[in-house]
């Protein structure tokens, strides 16, 4: 997690002895502070501290007491403000430290989309207050940019986007008709994406890939909540981290469909971010649970 505490502006906490300052300064003067029990005998300590409008760094300790607990993780966040509602959240426990990943199959992606969740305390809340398996309905998606690059759009006018959101839907509704067991919805997919692979083929001998490809959402690396991604931005704001003062973009993009926040260290992005331009960038997917 320490090499995405640049992507919130803090690009030269690289050392062991900054980052345990760094983690001092939290506990001891944190913006929002919280304990829930785990059993009889062990309790958690969550501590945020923001250190912007929507971003800063999260410890969480664990142990019988707060002077006796040890830092279990410590982790950057970055909070986003556009809902996606979807029945078929799975929420799943950390093995090996206290905190949550969330796990949601949405037909845009293509596959389902595993998000590390940044509100664990709120999460436990509504575990408790709703003592139901399904009780998040919701989740605010963002994320944190390691690298990127701007790219322009692929040219289009609304004719054509109005006949790509028809196309979109309709492959959604032969998706959920192939899940249920529809054998000429799954014909009918399987002979779409024939024809798109041999188009793809095609075009990609006298085109640039990107020119072909508006978007897509990639699984990158053997880590299950980092994506390569390529979006489209629909609006940019600089943001300056309030300690270290280094300036940073935070992007709403739009995705298959999908909309969510990322937030990028202006330093480790090449080109400038307009709304119109694509994203193509590795990122850390979070999402803030809730229920509405």
């Amino acid at each position: 997690m320490n090499k995405f505490l640049t992507s919130v502006g803090f690009s030269e906490y690289d050392t062991n002895t900054k980052i345990k300052e760094l983690k001092k300064e939290v506990v001891e003067s944190p913006s929002r502070k919280e304990v829930y029990a785990l059993d009889r005998d062990e309790h958690c300590f969550v501590y945020e501290k923001d250190y912007g409008e929507c971003f800063g760094l999260c410890i969480i300790k664990v142990g019988e007491s707060e002077k006796e607990s040890e830092i279990d993780s410590f982790f950057p966040y970055v909070r986003g403000y556009n809902y996606l509602f979807n029945d078929g959240f799975e929420m799943n426990h950390f093995s090996d430290r206290e905190g949550y990943y969330g796990n949601c199959d949405d037909n845009n992606i293509g596959i389902p989309m595993i998000f590390f969740v940044n509100n664990p305390m709120e999460y436990h809340k509504m575990e408790k207050l709703y003592e139901q398996e399904d009780a998040v309905n919701c989740v605010t998606l963002s994320g944190l940019a390691s690298d990127g690059v701007v790219l322009l759009p692929i040219e289009s006018n609304e004719y054509r986007k109005k006949h790509e959101r028809r196309k979109i839907k309709k492959r959604n509704d032969m998706i959920d008709a192939a899940r249920s067991g529809d054998l000429e919805a799954m014909e009918n997919l399987t002979i779409e994406d024939m024809s798109m692979y041999t188009t793809v083929n095609l075009r990609s001998k006298r085109e640039d890939l990107f020119t072909i490809v508006n978007s897509y959402f990639m699984p990158h690396t053997v880590e299950c909540d980092k994506y390569a991604v390529l979006a489209e931005i629909t609006d940019v704001s600089i943001l300056e981290n309030s300690k270290t003062k280094e300036e940073l973009y935070y992007m709403s993009l739009n995705c298959n469909s999908i909309d969510f926040e990322v937030m990028i260290n202006k330093k480790d992005l090449l080109g400038i971010p307009e709304k119109g331009r694509r994203l193509k960038c590795h990122v850390w997917m979070q999402g803030q649970m809730d229920h509405l």
